[in-house]
């Protein structure tokens, strides 16, 4: 058997990855083609240093709440009043400073515990009452609404007060050395560093365990494109004004979350209620005290988009709210997370949020029609739907195997198409010279028998793995 070529074994081994792998890696594509091509419209503009900051910026609200409504989707729920609910939270706070003279803490706090309360409310509501949650919060959004109108008294309210300031145009430091910012140059350090350690130890405990790892070719071209991707982001944030504390707390709500859901006991009875909430009641879940405890963690992380928001225009008005909840729901369409439940990461639902303003950011400076933005976003969402359905039976490939098992059953495989050939030929010909049921019965036992041979012969070849081949 002719050895492949250790470049094209190289490519292959890739290709499978991403193949296998389509849920995870397509919106990742898509996000790069979409920087590509407003990168060479605009010029260069919106890759630059001071549109990708503000771009990282003003897409942080929208991420937090993408990894909240990721939840509430994998529980098979939705929550359409995180828009209003986020807004009047973020006018509760500027009301009580601005307006009552309050300490921002003591609203802080307040406004915590108030949103706390309404999460337990709908949560309630859903699992214990069984009211659909399309129509608990479809309510919720509407008395949200109202509240963010009446506290506001239909007029925009402005903030000076340091906390929004800081949150809304600080950063974490304004040194610099030879035009970058020292501070984001040493977090990109050391973030490289932590990928490197991640990978190397990851594949000792494997090994430890024995457990399979990947191809190390494949390990070093991730850590590569890791490492490739961190310089970029670092240098961009850096040349101009670095980490900003909007982007500092859309990371810190997704590291928070990411490893809730991927190491904790709560995180895997979230995606056990969602998989199959009868099971998992049987199992001794509690479906209803995860439903609650959802909608809890959604309102809290409505009270912090909330406040990124209001921290970013500087000020709160019944204006804000609209359509916030269609950008957090489509940020997790986006990023994989399916509509039947049960899957769904919150790291992919953040770059989904980077794709949906990044599409608004980018027709913005190409200069395309504002009246172009929902219909581009509703296809962009129908889309990743349609791209969810066909992807979500796909099963694991290696081109690697099906190259050698090619060369293998390469005689074998002649001989059964050639049967079927003849068998499919010999019913067509037996169909239209219209036999007796007796005599066609034979031919479609012939071509029924080639068909599922040559089947055969073809999921040998596609499932073939190239450990299966000892060269």
């Amino acid at each position: 058997m002719k050895k492949i070529n250790p470049v094209l074994k190289y490519f292959y081994r890739l290709l499978s990855m991403f193949k296998t792998n389509i849920r995870d890696y397509g919106m990742y594509i898509a996000l790069g083609v979409i920087f590509i091509v407003f990168s060479i419209i605009s010029g260069g503009v919106f890759l630059g240093p001071r549109n990708f900051t503000n771009l990282l910026n003003q897409t942080a609200y929208v991420a937090v709440l993408a990894v909240g409504m990721t939840l509430v989707i994998v529980i098979r729920e939705i929550d359409l009043s995180v828009g209003y609910l986020g807004a009047f939270m973020g006018g509760f706070m500027v009301v009580a400073v601005e307006r009552n003279n309050q300490n921002i803490f003591v609203a802080l706090l307040l406004a915590l515990i108030l949103t706390i309360v309404v999460g337990f409310i709908k949560g309630s509501l859903v699992a214990k009452i069984k009211i659909p949650s399309f129509v608990v919060t479809l309510g919720a959004m509407f008395i949200f609404k109202g509240l963010l109108m009446s506290k506001t008294s239909n007029t925009t309210i402005p903030t000076s007060n340091d906390f929004f300031q800081k949150i809304g145009k600080g950063y974490l430091s304004t040194g610099q050395i030879g035009g970058y910012n020292t501070l984001t140059i040493i977090i990109g350090v050391l973030l490289i560093a932590l990928i490197i350690t991640t990978s190397i130890l990851t594949r000792r405990k494997n090994k430890s365990l024995g457990i399979k790892n990947e191809y190390l070719s494949i390990a070093i071209t991730k850590v590569v494109f890791l490492i490739v991707l961190v310089v970029f982001i670092v240098f961009t944030l850096a040349e101009f004004r670095g980490i900003s504390y909007s982007l500092l707390i859309t990371l810190l709500v997704t590291g928070i979350y990411h490893f809730i859901t991927t190491k904790t006991v709560v995180g895997r009875r979230i995606y056990a209620v969602g998989g199959n909430p009868e099971a998992a009641e049987l199992s001794g879940i509690s479906v209803g005290k995860i439903t609650i405890l959802v909608f809890i963690s959604m309102g809290i992380l409505s009270l912090v988009a909330g406040i990124l928001y209001v921290s970013n225009v500087q000020n709160t008005s019944p204006q804000h709210g609209p359509s916030w909840e269609m950008y957090a729901i489509a940020a997790a369409y986006i990023g994989g997370t399916s509509a039947r439940g049960g899957v769904g990461k919150v790291v992919n639902a953040v770059i989904g949020a980077i794709v949906i303003m990044s599409l608004r950011n980018g027709m913005a400076l190409a200069g395309i029609s504002s009246n172009l933005e929902p219909v581009i976003l509703g296809s962009v969402l129908v889309l990743a739907v349609i791209f969810d359905i066909y992807t979500r039976n796909v099963k694991p490939v290696d081109y690697v195997g099906i190259y050698y098992a090619k060369q293998k059953y390469n005689e074998q495989y002649k001989v059964v198409k050639n049967d079927y050939e003849i068998a499919l030929q010999n019913i067509k010909m037996a169909r239209n010279n219209k036999l007796d049921p007796e005599e066609l019965v034979e031919y479609e036992y012939a071509y029924t028998r080639a068909l599922g041979e040559l089947n055969r012969i073809r999921d040998i070849i596609n499932t073939s793995k190239e450990e299966d081949f000892k060269l």
